[in-house]
């Protein structure tokens, strides 16, 4: 077992708090548990209102977790109306900690959100609507009480590091998103699909050790995968 630092990126949500309620940065305690798992620390990284410029230093790995939409800004789109919960802020944050753990090759796990951030920090675009985009087989956005439940397969490729952590080349996963990875970005690889063309996992292919995946393991922590992809994190 470890004793590593795990740096966790987060968004803003109003809470409840002393003055009424006001935006806080906050973070599903699954995350938490999972690195205490492993015996590692969890530090977390919300959105700045600067211009962040992180130091990375004592961070042994990272994640940048799920929420909002990403400004399309970032890959030359104008927005269409479906976009929700928007936050330039948490953009440039993220951006800043991906540049920074490939600078400082830290490696990283990226989640929903993340895995489609981890494709725009190299140059890839996204699909702003998947049901615009045509993929209609599957309901991909299931969030509440689905978010915790196996809505759909997905294949991996045998020759990836995703197959050589999990160990399997077919997944059940959960699904809480309505947009993916359209044009995929340099030094990257596709290493997981669903069934109906949606691409649920990436990963580099240069020597930053970094994997991206559409669905949210924190919320299936009980599964062998979700345990398998924190343990390659973490150790």
């Amino acid at each position: 077992m470890s004793n590593l630092t795990i740096g966790i990126s987060t968004g803003m949500k109003n809470a409840q708090m002393s003055p009424g309620e006001i935006p806080c940065a906050v973070l599903s305690a699954e995350f938490i548990k999972l690195c205490n798992k492993f015996n590692a620390q969890a530090v977390i990284f919300p959105p700045q209102f600067n211009t962040p410029n992180f130091s990375l230093n004592g961070i042994d790995g990272l994640i940048i977790t799920g929420g909002g939409d990403i400004d399309p800004s970032h890959y030359k789109e104008e927005p269409i109306d479906k976009l929700e919960r928007i936050s330039m802020e948490r953009d440039l944050t993220e951006l800043n900690l991906l540049k920074r753990a490939e600078e400082e090759n830290i490696k990283t796990l990226a989640i929903c959100r993340g895995h489609q951030l981890l494709n725009i920090h190299k140059g890839g675009s996204l699909y702003q609507d998947i049901s615009d985009a045509g993929f209609k087989d599957i309901d991909h956005a299931k969030p509440y009480e689905d978010a915790r439940n196996h809505i759909h397969d997905i294949e991996i490729d045998k020759d990836t590091k995703l197959s050589n952590i999990i160990k399997i080349n077919k997944l059940k996963v959960n699904s809480i998103h309505h947009q993916a990875i359209n044009k995929l970005g340099e030094n990257l690889i596709i290493s997981a699909k669903s069934t109906d063309g949606i691409i649920e996992g990436i990963e580099t292919t240069n020597k930053w050790e970094a994997i991206g995946v559409q669905w949210h393991p924190e919320y299936l922590s009980e599964d062998e995968s979700s345990f398998q992809l924190f343990d390659w994190l973490i150790n």
